[in-house]
């Protein structure tokens, strides 16, 4: 049988939020989080921290330890090759991955992208209709799929490479419940205000075991005040381009010389009265105005 790992990949040198891995929401760290989640996803061969070798990544290390995570420290830049050398060491054939500022990850989505691999091989399993950047998913990647991306590729976004050459690999797109595709939703830490929105949701609903995220949705349409604390974040530039390389827009607004140009799913000029005009037909509430 096919052996699937849960990689969380964290460090303490963040860029935006330096230390941030280790702050506490309800009584537990943001890794602590992230490895209860982790250990929840059905049919995983162990969860394991990626981190790099600075020593400043020794309490989170403990951490991980304390959590009775495995963990594997390598290069700091060179973050495909931590996956790739972890796999090695465990004999993985593929991971499920997330980035530790997801602490509510979806679970359920995880567990399934587990089952699909050992059903049949795939160099990378995703959620088709709802985007990663709000937080709320994960996806997983081959050992394979890895070595192939490290001849050409080093970053943090380690799938990105896969998603510009779909065709060149294997890969499965599944859909998630209507319900829990909510992209007005911002559920990821890069900032202090993040921590604080996502803090009080975990005040709010945990109870010493994962949040539900259908819960936590609905907790969010009955407090939108504390929805909209962070709204104002931006997305990292490699994370909005991994997006977009799996989203089907319907339409897009691109930057042209000074100006702007809309654009429509097969990437065509649309003229702005007949986008307004069908803006109008998808929400009527505007033609009211």
């Amino acid at each position: 049988m096919s052996k699937v790992i849960g990689v969380i990949t964290a460090r303490m040198a963040s860029t935006r939020l330096p230390g941030k891995v280790l702050l506490k929401m309800a009584g537990k760290s943001i890794f602590a989080h992230h490895a209860e989640r982790m250990q929840n996803v059905k049919g995983l061969d162990g969860v394991f921290l990626a981190t790099s070798e600075d020593p400043l990544n020794k309490p989170l290390i403990a951490e991980a330890e304390q959590m009775g995570c495995g963990w594997f420290a390598g290069a700091e830049q060179d973050i495909v090759d931590r996956h790739i050398k972890l796999c090695e060491r465990e004999g993985a054939d593929a991971f499920i991955r997330v980035t530790c500022d997801s602490p509510i990850f979806d679970i359920g989505s995880a567990s399934r992208f587990v089952s699909e691999f050992r059903k049949e091989y795939r160099d990378l399993i995703y959620v088709s209709n709802m985007t990663m950047i709000q937080g709320s998913l994960s996806e997983l990647l081959s050992y394979k799929a890895m070595v192939q991306v490290h001849k050409q590729y080093r970053g943090a976004g380690i799938s990105m490479p896969i998603k510009e050459n779909m065709d060149k690999y294997k890969t499965l797109g599944i859909e998630i419940d209507a319900d829990l595709c909510r992209p007005e939703y911002r559920i990821t830490i890069d900032e202090a205000v993040d921590i604080e929105m996502i803090g009080k949701i975990y005040e709010a609903l945990y109870k010493g075991r994962p949040l539900d995220l259908h819960e936590v949705y609905t907790w969010l349409d009955d407090y939108p005040m504390v929805a909209k604390m962070n709204m104002h974040v931006g997305i990292k530039g490699c994370e909005q381009q991994s997006a977009n390389l799996t989203e089907m827009p319907v339409y897009t607004v691109v930057k042209s010389g000074k100006g702007f140009v809309i654009l429509d799913e097969q990437k065509r000029m649309v003229a702005p009265e007949d986008f307004m005009s069908r803006v109008k037909d998808i929400f009527p509430q505007l033609k009211r105005g």
